[in-house]
């Protein structure tokens, strides 16, 4: 018996830890801007301060697609986040107990195991509402009161908490730079918790592709002063009136190498500006219902006015209640969990005396200080020092057994902090530490249509850039829909279904936002056709499609079909250029039922990006949802003869190049007049083998990045080809010319 009952432990003992390794994720991509959602309750990659992004994930990626190869150096992309995540906080039994799910760390910034740790994995999968289907048919079942995109996770925690979120993206221009996610809290414990804490602990970082390029590091380090950026131009702000948490770089990070500033700066393109994003939180619906009254929390105020005003009429304490900044370091046993603990002074102050009251009748808004007297205010002597860490945090909630509570929460991205005419608003933040001593909680919103000066920000007491009065938005940003605070006001008509309204002056106050998403009230575009990208002989690219779209109906539809336009780019960056535009049933490209174009600037070897939008006859644009990035090829040799290779010779400049998947542009090298499967063996002048090549696929080109068997890129010199076909042993050579 004993036996048996040591199997059956060990057999519980095998199951658990293979339950609880069971880490898994999905990414959203539906719109422009890109996120890991992991069943741990981690956001975007694995949190860590430093490190860079792995292949395939993104981590509040905006805009998409966005890993390249410039100057021979990999850029995994335009991320902005070092990982996120769900912290909570509850007492059962007299037990204090913890779950960092996601944004956490030891005490040196390296990231720590949160799975079978924090939190146990239990649900993970994706829901996809497209309206057209992969074969270019309508989707009979889709929803036009839903998401395009839904991500539902669920997970459980020590501290008895099962939370269930479910987030959601569209591809509409004007409402793709935000994914909104709905939490349920649920107590699974046989007690009632109470004390309990929820906070939304993010990192936010624009964009670390911008600090590679200017500093030559993807670090949380940039931010604090240190090596080897050592530049704090970094902000951290909150928008009090959209209960919105966010982060914007000085000036955007300019690109300084002029080739790439210039040519990145056309119309259709990326933009000039490495680091133009502005990237936030903000709350779209917190549960009340559920919090504690005075007398039914343990909280320990310290300094008895600490207290004052946070106390509502029901006696249940105002909200938030945490709004803290930090630095990359997230350690849950020294410091992290302090900050959740209702026996120590809360970690954050409150709006809540005369001097306060002060700054909001002279600096901020006067009418709003009924409202946010007795709420935390967040930090502005950080938000310079420690801006990339945030903690958004709610206490105290009481929640016996069964029971649930919703929270809401967007994140969101745009380009900037501000566009030409908010310079006249203020938010809190965008100072240096001396400043709080001066009285600067609120400072003006800036924006890269001009720069302001700050007092008290230091050595350089400006923000902002003139950059768009000489250049135009790049292609990702949807005109009228630019700022930070532009697309913050479409999050919020998108989950409220209230009419949109700019809360520039205007309070949004998520205790009266309903509890779940509307999502039925925003007019709709139609959507972008799926499309099929192929290699002709001629190595010209064909795009097809399907012109099912055009019978697309929905009562939510803003206008009548128009046409299409047929984009393509040399990188899914841009820039974007027209091939043509396409109308319904044009003769010269309707044929058999399907669309048809060919691609008049392809080259073998290249790869390219295409989308095909449906535009209305107002003008109004699908998102480009069909983007596509294709290699063009022709169809592989039938017996092998020739075989070039192409540029020959290959002079390599110092000059602007391009990105490509596999390497830098001006190192490529082509063999074309492959069969479908051959060895190509490289040798130096001296007979020595620089580089195998296994070619199987059914291409007739193969590209190379002068890259040896060691991962170096080769000299200058005369270079001897052999290409051998695998089927009939047939041979082929040649030698080519590289100049450096």
């Amino acid at each position: 018996m004993k036996r048996i009952g040591f199997i059956i432990l060990l057999l519980i003992v095998l199951i658990s830890n293979a339950y609880t390794q069971m880490r898994d994720w999905r990414v959203h991509r539906r719109g422009l801007l890109h996120q890991n959602v992991y069943n741990t309750g981690e956001l975007g990659r694995a949190y860590n301060a430093a490190g860079t992004i792995q292949s395939g994930s993104s981590s509040m990626e905006w805009p998409p697609y966005s890993t390249m190869v410039l100057d021979r150096r990999n850029y995994p992309g335009q991320h902005n986040s070092f990982g996120s995540g769900i912290w909570l906080a509850g007492t059962r039994s007299g037990s204090r107990s913890y779950a960092f799910c996601g944004a956490v760390s030891n005490s040196s910034g390296d990231p720590v195991p949160v799975v079978g740790v924090y939190s146990t994995p239990i649900e993970l999968r994706k829901i996809e509402n497209f309206p057209v289907l992969e074969d270019g048919e309508l989707n009979p079942a889709f929803n036009p009161d839903e998401a395009e995109e839904m991500i539902i996770s669920a997970w459980d925690t020590p501290v008895g908490i099962r939370v269930t979120r479910t987030s959601r993206a569209w591809s509409y221009p004007g409402y793709d730079s935000f994914i909104i996610y709905e939490y349920e809290f649920e107590n699974v414990a046989n007690d009632t918790i109470t004390d309990l804490f929820v906070t939304f602990a993010n990192t936010l970082a624009p964009s670390m592709f911008g600090y590679q390029r200017n500093h030559g590091d993807w670090s949380e380090g940039a931010f604090r002063g240190q090596p080897p950026a050592g530049l704090g131009d970094h902000f951290a702000r909150f928008d009090l009136k959209r209960w919105l948490s966010y982060n914007h770089e000085r000036e955007g990070l300019p690109e300084q190498d002029e080739g790439f500033f210039n040519a990145w700066s056309t119309p259709g393109n990326r933009g000039g500006l490495n680091s133009p994003q502005a990237v936030g939180i903000m709350v779209l619906h917190y549960d009340y219902d559920h919090l504690s009254r005075r007398d039914q929390t343990r909280q320990v105020f310290l300094v008895p006015a600490d207290s004052a005003g946070m106390w509502d009429d029901n006696g249940k304490a105002k909200q938030p209640f945490l709004l803290r900044y930090e630095n990359g370091n997230l350690p849950a046993d020294s410091k992290t969990g302090t900050w959740m603990d209702p026996t120590l002074r809360r970690k954050t102050g409150i709006w809540q005396g005369i001097q306060d009251s002060i700054r909001f009748h002279d600096q901020f808004e006067p009418d709003l200080w009924d409202y946010w007297r007795g709420r935390t205010k967040s930090s502005a002597n950080l938000s310079w020092w420690q801006p990339v860490s945030r903690a958004y945090g709610f206490f105290p909630y009481t929640l016996p057994p069964g029971e649930s509570m919703r929270f809401s929460v967007a994140e969101v991205a745009g380009y900037g902090p501000g566009v030409a005419s908010d310079r006249k608003y203020t938010d809190l933040g965008g100072t240096v530490r001396a400043g709080v001593d001066a009285g600067a909680y609120f400072s003006p919103v800036p924006s890269w249509y001009d720069t302001l000066h700050y007092d008290f920000l230091g050595t350089k007491n400006y923000i902002g850039s003139t950059y768009l009065q000489n250049h135009p938005l790049p292609w990702y940003v949807t005109p009228g829909v630019v700022s930070i605070r532009d697309v913050a006001d479409r999050a919020i008509e998108m989950y409220t279904g209230r009419p949109l309204a700019k809360y520039d002056t205007l309070q949004y106050k998520p205790e009266e936002a309903p509890a779940t998403g509307q999502y039925n009230r925003v007019a709709i575009p139609f959507p972008a056709p799926a499309i099929r990208v192929e290699d002709t002989r001629a190595a010209a690219n064909r795009i097809s499609w399907v012109p099912q779209v055009e019978l697309f109906v929905s009562s939510r539809l803003k206008a009548g079909f128009s046409h299409y336009e047929v984009l393509r780019a040399p990188h899914p960056l841009g820039p974007w250029s027209v091939i043509d535009s396409v109308f319904p049933g044009d003769p010269e490209y309707f044929s058999d039922g399907e669309y048809s174009i060919i691609d008049p600037e392809s080259n073998i070897g290249d790869n390219a990006a295409y989308a095909v939008v449906s535009v209305d006859v107002s003008g109004g644009r699908s998102g480009m949802s069909n983007l596509t990035v294709h290699e063009t090829q022709a169809p592989p040799a039938e017996k092998l003869g020739k075989v070039y290779v192409i540029p020959n010779p290959l002079i390599v400049t110092s000059g602007l190049t391009g990105a490509d998947p596999g390497g830098e542009i001006g190192d490529r090298i082509q063999f074309v007049g492959l069969t479908k499967r051959c060895t190509i063996r490289i040798f130096s002048y001296s007979g020595q083998l620089i580089m195998t090549r296994e070619h199987d696929r059914a291409t007739y080109g193969d590209p190379w990045y002068q890259l040896s068997v060691n991962n170096q890129i080769i000299a200058s010199g005369v270079y001897y080809f052999v290409v051998e076909d695998k089927e009939t042993g047939a041979r082929a050579n040649g030698k080519f010319i590289v100049i450096h």
